[in-house]
């Protein structure tokens, strides 16, 4: 089983991610982990990509965490299960804004070592505006249509907790 979970910035992608990890017994990437350097240095794309693919190849079955929208096609057509957080920019500002709350001075599982959770004036502006562009939105309608076969939308908190709660009664 091969599943991708994309979606916007505070959405719940990760303790998401974290949550199928568990039920499914799969290994796990997070694209942030391999995608910033201690104090939120990004690290160069190349080198992301290599991380994706060696992620890819080491496993035959997983579920990466995040976009990154350079190799986004490459994983969509080798994943299973394509889940697209489509939530609404001001429930994401929130969710950031009590993850901050949470984690104060402290680092996630789901970034980086040495990157402690922030929440500052460019982080909200890309929540609220920079990461909804058009162009951002046309790629999630896209992905909707070319994968509908795989792809499961989620719009707010309630569908997650829905489809969660339908997986505990499963067998994995």
């Amino acid at each position: 089983m091969t599943i991708q979970i994309v979606g916007y910035a505070a959405s719940g992608k990760s303790t998401f991610a974290q949550k199928l990890k568990t039920h499914y017994q799969l290994p796990l990437l997070h694209i942030d982990k391999i995608a910033f350097e201690p104090g939120w240095i990004e690290v160069d794309r190349p080198k992301v990509e290599e991380g994706i693919r060696a992620f890819m190849k080491t496993h035959d079955s997983w579920i990466i965490d995040g976009l990154y929208r350079r190799l986004a096609t490459e994983r969509f057509d080798q994943c299973d299960q394509l889940f697209i957080f489509d939530f609404n920019r001001f429930r994401c500002l929130l969710s950031a804004i009590q993850r901050r709350i949470h984690y104060h001075n402290k680092e996630r599982e789901s970034i980086a070592s040495g990157c402690k959770e922030k929440l500052d004036p460019s982080f909200i502006m890309w929540i609220l505006f920079r990461g909804r562009t058009r162009k951002s939105k046309a790629l999630f309608k896209l992905f909707k249509e070319t994968y509908k076969d795989k792809v499961v939308v989620f719009k707010n908190r309630r569908e997650v907790n829905r489809y969660l709660c339908a997986l505990e009664d499963q067998n994995p």
